[in-house]
């Protein structure tokens, strides 16, 4: 279970730290799908692999994880308008999978708020529901973590 937990807090903090990585060694893109047409393309398809991986192992979230894996199969370059829909379904699959959770519903505001950046910036809304996102999975590993632990110690009790 703890190589799990660990595996799980990596995988949250590699796709919190790709774009940021990104931006600062290249210049700022409109949005973080173009840096597939740069030296950081790597680095983006091994982030949302790693990041659709970890959406897939939990139980709401397999429909983000494969929109995810479509949004970086099909890249914006060639296949423009079909990245797109990918992404923007991705996005409300996200806010979906967010609303299912009776926890933590304060994300949820947050995660629609960052729709308002997106005209004014792509790259800005995306780094913002990026970190969105990743905060309220760390949160709940988190949480979940804090559980376990309190149940072992009340079985040890007993």
């Amino acid at each position: 279970m703890l190589k799990e937990f660990h595996v799980k807090i990596l995988a949250v903090f590699f796709s919190l730290i790709t774009p940021f990585i990104m931006i600062w060694h290249g210049d700022i893109l409109g949005s973080i799908s173009q840096y597939w047409d740069t030296q950081y393309q790597p680095l983006f398809i091994t982030s949302n692999i790693i990041c659709s991986y970890f959406f897939f192992s939990l139980k709401k979230w397999k429909i983000p994880s494969l929109l995810l894996v479509l949004v970086t199969a099909f890249n914006h370059y060639e296949f423009n308008i079909l990245h797109n829909v990918f992404a923007v379904s991705f996005y409300f699959a996200c806010l979906h999978s967010l609303f299912l959770n009776k926890r933590f519903r304060f994300y949820i505001i947050l995660f629609i708020a960052s729709i308002f950046l997106y005209p004014y910036s792509i790259i800005l809304g995306e780094i913002a529901s990026i970190i969105i996102l990743c905060s309220y999975h760390l949160t709940v590993i988190l949480y979940k973590e804090r559980l376990l632990k309190t149940k072992i110690k009340i079985n040890n009790v007993l």
